[in-house]
């Protein structure tokens, strides 16, 4: 594999600033190890190349030399640091990360936040043993329902996405029996700190058809959300045109699953579920962006950057 493309997407993104912000939060004592910005992409390469677990980047990373360039690593670091550097990161460190590359997708005009969808994807917990103990192995996971799987033991992640970029902009993973209206508050105030007064329009299915939920959008923004029959009417589509855009919401819970692992976690518990959810999302992020600026015509194709 001659990591060609990756190589001008990882050049094309300056995480420096990322790693500046680090600094002044980690502690000064202790061997200085390897730039967080090092793991991060390794991370962001991983769900990229389609590599299954963190182990077989590790030796994948410690193999080809190409790969550990492109990470930035001085030398391969073993299985264990990686583990180690996203405790030192935290969940705050990496969503740090995430509105980094949100703010790169707003300043070079990828993401205009104009137009934004929500919804919710799930994701199975990861469990092993015998059978009537292994979903047991996970505390923090719940029993869900998916329309497309039926019950789901595991996680949700709700995000918001700009439909015209087909770009994640917020996220905030809750366990799989959290209901898409209660999930919705939970990810809103991270969108707001990004985007405020660009967003016109919220779009959303009859899952958000709630009151709570009108009441919490600020006043210049419209909601475009379908009317929920409550089981007694079929649900009722907007007349809004731009309701039928929400369709590329599902196609980032497509690219998030068939291409970036979204569903082969390898962790167990809600934080382990979070890091996950959100460096799948951050390497669609990062894809892009690095694609975008590199001037890739199929920006948004992950495939296209395994060469």
């Amino acid at each position: 594999m001659g990591y060609r493309k990756l190589k001008k997407v990882a050049e094309a993104l300056n995480l420096s600033e990322v790693d500046k912000f680090y600094r002044s939060m980690r502690r000064k004592v202790g061997r200085k190890g390897n730039e967080i910005s090092s793991y991060l992409k390794a991370w962001m390469s991983q769900h990229i190349l389609g590599i299954p677990s963190e182990a077989q980047l590790a030796s994948k990373i410690r193999n080809e030399n190409k790969l550990r360039k492109i990470c930035g690593f001085k030398k391969a670091p073993s299985k264990s640091a990686y583990s180690k550097a996203r405790k030192r990161l935290t969940l705050a460190g990496l969503g740090v990360f995430f509105n980094f590359l949100v703010q790169k997708a707003k300043e070079t005009g990828l993401s205009k936040g104009r137009l934004v969808a929500v919804d919710s994807t799930d994701f199975e917990a990861y469990c092993k043993g015998k059978k009537k103990m292994r979903f047991r192995s996970d505390k923090c996971a719940r029993w869900g329902h998916s329309t497309l799987k039926g019950r789901v033991f595991g996680y949700k992640a709700h995000f918001f996405c700009d439909v015209e970029s087909e770009l994640p902009l917020a996220v905030a993973v809750l366990p799989a029996n959290v209901h898409d209206a209660e999930g919705f508050f939970s990810v809103y105030g991270k969108l707001l700190h990004n985007y405020t007064h660009e967003i016109e329009k919220i779009i959303a299915d009859c899952g958000y058809d709630s009151t709570e939920i009108y009441q919490a959008l600020l006043k210049d923004i419209k909601p475009v959300i379908a009317k929920n029959g409550r089981g007694h009417y079929p649900s009722e589509t907007p007349k809004d045109q731009d309701y039928k855009k929400r369709s590329a919401i599902e196609r980032i819970n497509s690219r998030s699953k068939e291409e970036l692992g979204l569903d082969n976690l390898k962790m167990r518990g809600l934080w382990a579920a979070t890091f996950h959810a959100t460096t799948v999302l951050c390497s669609m992020l990062f894809a892009a962006i690095g694609s975008y600026i590199s001037g890739f015509k199929d920006w948004r194709s992950i495939v296209n950057l395994r060469e």
